[in-house]
């Protein structure tokens, strides 16, 4: 009987370490501003919005509501963003990472060339990628329309991290910040 009351912390213990895989897919076109991002974790939809900028804004939405987001940034806010980031960049694992992309710039030469420019970028940043992250799987999918001007851009990457990590990083975030804040 007394058995049975340890599957709870077991269970959590568990739930901390085992690794959580998140996906994020987005769109953009850059003639409307606008696309779709979306969010996923273990393959099940969490958020979908379908976004536009306008200006200064960003108008978000779903099937059931609509947000518009002014597109202000507190320095403070951004520092807290920035430390947390670092905080989880190295404990992250990326999965996949796939680029697509649509070009045409109405002259069949110089939408060739700069296809080509962006393959080059594209391989050049994850060939640094794939040296820091072995196991990371990344392709580059593009389709050049030689007679018409447009410029579509799609991405779909996954990372995996434990809820351990999470927190952890978090909590070393709070800390960085409060000896920042201590130090001025």
């Amino acid at each position: 009987m007394n058995a049975l009351y340890l599957f709870i912390p077991t269970f959590l213990i568990i739930l901390l370490i085992l690794p959580i895989k998140i996906q994020l897919r987005g769109t953009f076109h850059l003639e409307d501003l606008s696309g779709v991002i979306c969010l996923f974790l273990f393959k099940i939809k969490l958020r979908y919005y379908k976004y536009k900028v306008d200006g200064k804004k960003i108008v978000l939405k779903n099937e059931k509501e609509t947000k518009i987001k002014q597109l202000d940034f507190d320095p403070k806010q951004l520092v807290v963003v920035k430390i947390f980031k670092d905080q989880l960049k190295d404990k992250a694992r990326v999965k996949e990472l796939f680029v697509f992309y649509n070009i045409g710039l109405n002259d069949a030469f110089l939408s060739s060339m700069v296809g080509g420019l962006i393959n080059c970028a594209l391989l050049g940043y994850f060939t640094n990628l794939k040296n820091r992250r072995p196991t990371a799987s990344m392709g580059i999918y593009d389709t050049i329309s030689y007679n018409k001007e447009v410029f579509e851009v799609a991405g779909k990457g996954s990372i995996s991290i434990s809820l351990f990590d999470v927190v952890y990083s978090l909590i070393m975030s709070v800390i960085l910040i409060k000896r920042l804040s201590s130090k001025r």
